[in-house]
């Protein structure tokens, strides 16, 4: 088994050793890792914060060792001992320096900073984007159309947003920032009899449509009124969305969004009433990339960014049989050695 004491944090990954391209996506209740090198992949190295009937409090430092000891074997998959580049995908708010100033998901992570911890293990900075963002931009190099503008709805635990503009041509994007995140799941839809938010608010769309307030629902009122008053609350955002900025085409990822088509066939039926008359409505469809889009999307980055791969990473691979992994999905054990899936 693999621990580490927060007060005693790894050795340093060394500066000079074989590299690959990191991406971790960072969750509430879980943390997805995926390391590349060349052909070679390491496939998704997964973190449960939560064992099944082992609870634990949220505590930042633990997190963090975690994470470091998932990345170390992500890297190992691949041939290499440390990241070239690595991207951070996260739902949090961050301030000054990189502090999480809000995130009710980790509530221990506030006010710390976590690229600089674990850039300080990696000998490497991360790159931090928007998870939302970063799926957004996964699923725009995934074919979509995006000559009139996409808006990317991640509904998980929580949900996220993020907006691609128009383009003068049917293109994808080059990078992620040339899309904007946006905070969809905090758009008040029902402002005065709606449910409390975990933000505070009452009647967010986080609080009709993301997956423990569908859970909440359908204990409460049955599973066809959850259905329901979640569609309705996403044509609502939609619609309001859409008188700001232009999009055609609304793509649902995420934990809920991905895997619900039932969900996605309510909103295209309920958007007719909740749209202004003579509104082009746009079409709804499901992420390309399922519930990976923020893994996806900062592994993309992360290929893209930084300088070359040190030579050996590949050949190392290559040489335990790994020369061309590159569209595994295998789950590997996490850090600690427990087999999670």
């Amino acid at each position: 088994m693999v621990t580490a004491s927060p007060s005693q944090p790894r050795t340093p990954l060394p500066p000079d050793a074989p590299s690959a391209a990191l991406a971790v996506d960072i969750g509430g209740t879980k943390a997805e890792l995926r390391a590349r090198a060349g052909a070679a992949d390491s496939g998704v190295v997964r973190i449960e914060w939560d064992a099944p009937g082992r609870p634990r409090a949220p505590d930042f430092d633990d997190d963090i060792e975690r994470l470091d000891a998932a990345a170390r074997r992500a890297l190992r998959a691949v041939g290499a001992t440390r990241p070239r580049t690595a991207v951070l995908a996260l739902p949090a708010t961050l301030g000054a320096e990189g502090r999480v100033s809000r995130w009710p998901g980790r509530p221990s992570w506030r006010g710390r900073r976590p690229a600089a911890e674990l850039a300080a293990r990696w000998n490497t900075a991360p790159l931090v984007r928007d998870d939302a963002l970063l799926a957004g931009y996964a699923e725009a190099r995934a074919g979509h159309r995006t000559l009139a503008g996409l808006l990317y709805l991640g509904i998980g635990t929580g949900v996220g947003g993020a907006w691609l503009p128009p383009r003068p041509a049917d293109t994808p994007p080059e990078g992620p920032d040339e899309l904007r995140p946006c905070e969809a799941g905090h758009l008040v839809v029902r402002p005065d009899d709606g449910p409390l938010c975990d933000c505070g608010q009452y009647g967010c769309l986080q609080a009709y449509a993301s997956g423990p307030a569908l859970l909440r629902a359908a204990e409460a009122r049955g599973e066809a009124a959850a259905l329901a008053e979640a569609a309705d609350a996403c044509a609502l955002a939609v619609a309001a969305i859409g008188e700001l900025l232009p999009f055609a085409t609304v793509v649902l990822g995420g934990g809920v969004g991905a895997t619900r088509a039932d969900l996605a066939a309510a909103l295209s039926a309920r958007l007719p009433r909740r749209t202004r008359r003579g509104s082009t409505l746009p079409e709804v469809v499901p992420a390309v990339h399922g519930t990976a889009g923020s893994l996806a999307g900062a592994l993309l980055l992360a290929l893209s960014a930084g300088p070359p791969e040190h030579p050996s990473a590949p050949d190392a691979a290559a040489r335990r049989g790994g020369a061309d992994t590159a569209a595994t999905t295998r789950t590997l054990e996490t850090a600690e050695g427990d087999p999670r899936t």
